[in-house]
């Protein structure tokens, strides 16, 4: 069964989930790699924390602080089955209904499984810079 529910961003599922998805980031840009609170949100600021669930398990989780996207990822054990678009379209869905006519989110080239994901949703990119030599992406998508 696969559920979406609002949570704390600080709850145990997120704090679970974040330190796996700053273990892959870490593996993909290096081990120096520190987390900001300019890239990753400070999760006091998020207006929404989503976390899906499959068979009981967290398995996925991202927020919204205003019009952003911020630390959506999903769990390597429940990938390519559909979590990712699942979970960004319950994001834009609470966007939407927030008022918000756009959206955007700060992704880097490495998670190359995101970027397609989100290609592939309609977010293009508004913008691109090159920070302790990787690039990272500004994507948008009008809702």
């Amino acid at each position: 069964m696969i559920e979406v529910r609002p949570e704390p961003p600080d709850g145990p599922a997120a704090q679970k989930l974040w330190e796996e998805y700053i273990a892959l980031t870490r593996a993909r840009l290096g081990e120096d790699f520190q987390p900001t609170e300019e890239i990753f949100g400070n999760p006091e600021e998020f207006d929404t924390w989503l976390v899906l669930y499959e068979d009981g398990e967290p398995v996925a989780c991202g927020g919204l602080r205003g019009d952003e996207i911020k630390r959506m990822f999903v769990t390597a054990r429940a990938r390519g089955r559909g979590h990712g678009r699942r979970l960004l379209h319950a994001l834009e869905t609470v966007a939407a209904e927030a008022g918000h006519r756009r959206l955007r989110l700060l992704t880097t080239e490495s998670l190359v499984e995101a970027r397609a994901l989100y290609a592939s949703a309609g977010y293009f990119e508004a913008s691109r810079f090159v920070i302790d030599g990787r690039t990272d992406y500004w994507l948008e998508k009008d809702l």
